[in-house]
């Protein structure tokens, strides 16, 4: 008996790890995939400064990072996390976390709005402000109506402009979709 204990404790300990180790993956491949594709030119010069590394290199990438004050990335990253969990929590009908969420991406934005980042002539910042955040307090006014239809529906018009502005900024590569796993299997979505 104390052999089975021990054996589904170090069970949940290695699906534990597992979850850890997908998160971090995503994580990484996420910001990985932030960074603007480089022209033709640019691919030679980068294979130049890997060769010889100077810092000529390291000028370039803070001329085309100088609005990153803190990583552009890195803030889309966390909005994209939280919104995964908008959708968690909109589908069970939890409005508290929701609205946490939701005002937790509100703070990313106010954290961006002083970067003031400008994408490809896009001011990124002005674009939330246009067509995301109208489209967030759709979503809040749905849950809080217990509307599952039209919370799906402004749930996947948000998901529309993101990528409306990944196609504007040049990061087409970067598209957003519903969600296809729940990545916080300790959060209880459903509780309110």
């Amino acid at each position: 008996m104390a052999c089975d204990a021990a054996k589904d404790v170090a069970g949940a300990r290695k699906g534990r790890s597992a979850v850890v180790l997908m998160v971090l993956a995503l994580a990484v491949g996420g910001l990985m995939g932030c960074e603007r594709a480089p022209e033709p030119q640019e691919k030679a010069e980068a294979t130049e400064a890997v060769v010889e590394p100077g810092d000529e290199a390291e000028e370039e990438h803070d001329e085309d990072h100088a609005h990153d004050e803190v990583h552009l990335g890195a803030h889309m990253f966390e909005i994209g996390r939280r919104y995964s969990a908008v959708w968690y929590a909109g589908e069970a009908g939890n409005k508290g976390m929701v609205d946490y969420q939701i005002h937790e991406i509100e703070e990313v934005i106010e954290e961006l709005r002083e970067a003031k980042p400008v994408e490809e002539g896009i001011d990124v910042v002005d674009y939330f402000d246009r067509s995301v955040l109208p489209g967030l307090e759709k979503i809040e006014e749905a849950i809080e109506a217990g509307d599952t239809a039209t919370f799906e529906k402004e749930y996947d018009a948000v998901i529309a402009q993101c990528n409306a502005c990944h196609t504007a900024t040049k990061h087409d590569f970067i598209a957003i979709g519903r969600p296809q796993f729940n990545p916080y299997p300790n959060v209880r979505m459903d509780a309110d």
